[in-house]
């Protein structure tokens, strides 16, 4: 679920006042309501109160955690997918069909692995690409000889294993969401603070009381959707981790070797 910035404002606004409008239809139908002693309802709106802030710092700090590790294994990703190519240009022929093997990974991984992560799996296109790229280690080409280049081809196999690294934390990450339990007390807790509220507020005037209401029950729909992006963040949307690192890595190896970025990738049906 992912919702543009002014759409995600204009929910918060209307679940406000909507609180806000229901508090008010509340006192008018009921007006009993406004001689009820809250007194005995305040400590437990603290308590519960208190409680839903843990939950809420608590999941987080449990997503945040993920969504940090997801944005750096794309960057990782990226520069090892940059690197590799790079000096895979030392080898010429040896190196060509490596250079060519990291540009159909990088370009099934912006195609393919972000619709599968928003699922919480991986592509099978790239993992056949990833494949392809290993098997491109070991084409039949002559190498150059000699320590300089003994070095960098080490080097580059160093890079390529780092791009399973990351793709595997990016997958990881993706399929890391909030228990059922903890979504129970999110969502369930943030009804039963604007709840306790209403009740707590009673002695003041409808519209007094409808302005907190509608206030707490905008600020609680924030952490909401906050825990909401934080569960899912490859879907796509500002703030979300994109593919934009490696869709400039893809441009740049295009850029350097275009007869290879022409050349059709086996992992997607090509020959």
């Amino acid at each position: 679920m992912s919702w543009s910035p002014g759409v995600t404002a204009l929910i918060v606004v209307a679940v406000g006042m909507v609180a806000a409008g229901i508090t008010l239809l509340v006192r008018r139908t009921a007006r009993g309501l406004g001689t009820v002693d809250p007194a005995p309802w305040t400590a437990t709106l603290s308590y519960v109160a208190t409680a839903y802030g843990i939950v809420i710092g608590f999941s987080i700090l449990y997503l945040f955690g993920a969504f940090a590790d997801a944005r750096g294994a794309v960057g990782d990703e990226a520069t090892s997918i940059g690197t590799a190519f790079e000096e895979a240009a030392l080898f010429d022929d040896a190196g060509a069909d490596v250079r060519h093997a990291l540009i159909c990974y990088a370009e099934a991984a912006s195609a393919d692995d972000w619709p599968a992560m928003r699922e919480g799996t991986a592509a099978p296109e790239v993992d056949a690409a990833y494949a392809d790229l290993v098997a491109s280690l070991g084409q039949d080409a002559p190498a150059p000889e000699g320590a300089f280049y003994s070095a960098a081809a080490t080097n580059t196999v160093v890079q390529i294993g780092s791009i399973s690294t990351a793709r595997e934390t990016r997958i990881v990450t993706a399929a890391t969401s909030l228990p059922v339990l903890l979504w129970g007390l999110v969502l369930g807790g943030g009804l039963l603070v604007v709840v306790l509220l209403f009740v707590v507020t009673l002695p003041s005037s409808p519209r007094t009381q409808a302005v907190l209401v509608g206030l707490s029950t905008t600020f609680t729909a924030v952490l909401v959707l906050l825990v909401m992006a934080l569960n899912n963040p490859f879907a796509p949307g500002p703030g979300r981790v994109s593919p934009t690192l490696i869709d400039e890595t893809v441009a740049s190896m295009t850029q350097s070797a275009p007869e290879l970025a022409d050349l059709p990738c086996p992992a997607a049906g090509g020959s």
